[in-house]
Formats: C-alpha cells, structure tokens, sequence
C-alpha cells in the first residue's frame, strides 16, 4: 500500500510537470499573439485552480502516508513487546514444567519406597511389634509401634513432648533408657541445648544408636525468612548432625499482636522453597506443619515440591477436629497430637479453674474403659489415639509415667469402645495463640 501511494505521487508530479509545460506554452503564444489573451485569461485562472487542487490533494496524500508510517511504527512496537512477554511466558513455562518433573521424580521415587515399605510390612505381618529396652523385650504390642509417613520413613506412635518440663536432660536420658525413641522439642521451648545434652549422653552411654532415635524440632516465626540458619543453630544446641523432622511451627510469619512487626512477614510460597533446601541438603529428612488448619495446608499443597508428613496440633477427646483428620488423612499427612491427654500446664490450670469439671480422666466413660481393660486412664487416651493412627506425644517428667505411656499399645479396644471417646459433648481447645498473633490463625 505504501509503494502504490509513493508511486501515484509521481505519476501527480509528472501531470503536474505537463500542464507548467503547456502553461509556459500558452504564455508563449499569449505574447506573440495578443488576440488570444482572453482565452488564455480564462484557461489560466482554470489552469491554476486545477494545480493549486492537485497541490492540495498531494499535500493530504503526504500527510496520509506520514500518519500511517506513524502507526506502523507503534504497531511494530507493541509486536516486539508482545514477543517480549511471551518469551518471558515460554521461559516461566519451561521452569515450571521442569520443577513439575523433578516434583512427578520424587512423588515416583517416594512412592517405590513406600511400596517396598508395605511389602515388607505384609511379609512381617505375623511378627509381633515389641518394644525392646536394653535389648529385653519390655512389651509385646497389639497395636502398631511405628507409623509409615509419606516419605518411606518411619515415626513411632508414641513420643515425648518436651514443652515446660523440669529436669529435662534426666528426662531424655532416662526416656531413652525406657524404650522411648521418639522426642519432640523446639526453639520456642528454650530447651534445646538440654535435650540435647540429654540425647548425647544417652547415645555415649550406648542406650541406642542415632539412627534408632527419631528427632523432632521446630522453625520459630521469627527465624523464617532464614530456614538454613535456624535449624544449623538448633543441630549445634543438640549436638545433632541431622533432625529426622523439622516443622514449621505456626501457620504464619507474622507477629499480629506487635503492628511494628508486620514488614517482616514472611510468606509461605517464599518460606516453604527454604524448608525444601534443607531436606535437599541433609540438615533434615523430613519436613512438616504445626498448627496448620485445613485451608493453610491446602495453599501449600497447591505449589509445595516437598510435601509435609505430618502436622502437629491439639488433639484430644475435647478437642477432636474430625474434618481435619479426615484431610490429613486423605492427604497422607499424619497427625501429632500435643497434649494428647487434656493435659499438661494449660489444661491442668484450666481444670483447676474449673474445679475438675473438664478432667478428662475423671469422664464416665473413660472410667469404666479404664475397669473393663484393666488399664489407666492415660493408656486408655493413648491408645484411642494411636487406634486411629494418630501419633501421640504426652509431656511427663515422672518415668513412670513414660513407661505406662508405652504400655498403651498392648491392648486393642473395640469400635464401639474407641467411638464412644471420639466426642465427651463437651468442647475445649487448651492451647490459644492470640498471645502471639492477635487473632485465632491455628488448627
């Protein structure tokens, strides 16, 4: 379009190069021959209206073509931006589809393990579970000693919660000495460097072997934008080379109940890649959740490439979250319940507030559970816990307390048994969080 408009210019030039031609002509003729004059007079006039018309039409024509070079330009433009945007699209979709392989890779390897796991366990299905202590058997169990989590690995189904206990390094070293293997601490208790010296001396002292123990830690809100640090100071105060679990302590990064906080938000799809690294480079072998309700775990689950294998929270016959262990259990995510008896510091200030009207050990029908087993109450709770594969972690500093605690698992209750402790009628959650964020963000 543009060469046909370049070449109608020329052929208006060349008309227009013809009648100055003629023009000069008829001037010519008009000075040797005077009687023509009045003819050339009206030709002339005509004459240069019809140049002065083209002149007009040529300029038009001229800003025309200037016009639509202009828009050529701009549309060339915006087309080089647009290839712009849409390279950069092709390369978010190839990084995107290159993390989809390497997350399709692990599901693919964690799932072969898994598979080799339960073929193991189907071939050992008519061997006892035992809990061994100093190589001796201390209990020959009905129920399940471990629980398989999604990554192959194995957790024991009861462990020690380690939050406001006096005398811990005893406790540890002692729990282990009992046939505990499983401990579960964090940086918020401010005990770690405790344990820690707890775990060692159990381990110098030849109780068990590392790879026997299954560790527990957790990541505090402050310490989230820096995953890899957090957890290398936790090893250091443990005396560790490697936590077997670490969790994300609070489903937030935020601080709500100090507004000078709020900048320091750290959000999860920032946070959760750094948790990954850490399983990546060894430091742990596992990573999960704490406190984490149904819409939090299903934001992580919609981009994670590591996919949490457990999720601490407050469970107990008060506080049975049924949605919640329908989801974790739809999703392979095991359950850890912290005061899983209704008790410990919070719970045992509220009964004392209450006086004892929400003892759990007190209800009905966990005493007459209690008779017709031949069992405690805190073996009864245990093992309506762990009977629905749900890992249960009390808090003692009495060794006797830690020995009843496993010996939950010698007994299986019936169905009707375990149901009628799902729900006392009565509803009380003992462990709040407003104290830290303001508002109730937690499972």
């Amino acid at each position: 379009m543009f060469i046909k408009n370049i070449e109608s210019l020329i052929k208006r030039n060349e008309q227009l190069t013809k009648k100055n031609k003629e023009l000069e002509k008829k001037v010519f003729d008009l000075i040797h021959n005077p009687s023509k004059a009045f003819n050339y007079q009206n030709e002339m006039k005509q004459l240069i209206s019809k140049i002065s018309e083209i002149e007009n039409e040529l300029k038009q024509k001229e800003e025309d073509l200037i016009e639509r070079e202009r828009n050529i330009i701009i549309k060339e433009e915006k087309l080089n931006i647009n290839e712009n945007e849409l390279n950069q699209k092709e390369k978010k979709l190839s990084i995107d589809e290159t993390r989809l392989k390497e997350r399709e890779k692990n599901l693919s390897e964690s799932d072969v393990k898994i598979n080799k796991l339960k073929l193991n366990e189907d071939n050992n299905l008519q061997k006892p579970n035992i809990i061994y202590v100093n190589n001796n058997i201390f209990s020959q169990c009905v129920l399940p000693v471990n629980k398989m989590l999604n990554n192959g690995m194995k957790i024991p189904y009861i462990g020690l919660g380690t939050s406001r206990i006096n005398n811990i390094q005893e406790v540890i070293y002692n729990s282990i000495k009992d046939g505990l293997r499983m401990i579960d601490t964090a940086f918020k208790y401010g005990n770690e460097e405790e344990v820690g010296k707890g775990i060692k001396k159990a381990l110098d002292d030849g109780l068990c072997k590392r790879e026997e123990l299954f560790i527990i830690g957790k990541i505090w809100i402050a310490h989230r934008n820096d995953p890899e640090k957090a957890i290398k100071e936790t090893l250091q105060k443990l005396q560790l080379d490697y936590l077997d679990l670490y969790l994300d302590h609070w489903p937030s990064g935020n601080n709500y109940a100090d507004p000078s906080n709020i900048q320091q938000q750290v959000s999860i799809f920032e946070f959760w890649p750094k948790m990954e690294a850490l399983v990546d480079k060894g430091l742990t072998k596992s990573i999960g959740l704490s406190n984490y309700n149904v819409q939090s775990i299903l934001n992580l689950l919609s981009f994670c490439r590591i996919k949490p294998v457990a999720n601490e929270v407050e469970f107990h016959p008060y506080y049975y979250t049924e949605n919640l262990k329908k989801f974790c259990d739809k999703e392979n995510i095991a359950i850890i319940a912290y005061y899983p008896l209704a008790r410990g510091n919070g719970a045992r200030q509220y009964i004392k507030n209450h006086n004892g009207e929400m003892d759990c050990f007190k209800e009905e029908c966990v005493v007459k559970l209690c008779k017709k087993y031949n069992k405690t109450p805190g073996q009864i709770i245990i093992n309506w816990e762990v009977s629905q594969g749900i890992i249960s972690i009390p808090g003692t500093s009495n060794p006797n307390r830690i020995k009843e605690n496993l010996g939950a698992l010698d007994f299986k209750m019936t169905d009707e048994d375990i149901k009628s402790l799902d729900c006392f009628g009565k509803k009380m959650k003992f462990c709040g969080c407003r104290r830290f964020f303001g508002m109730n963000i937690m499972a």
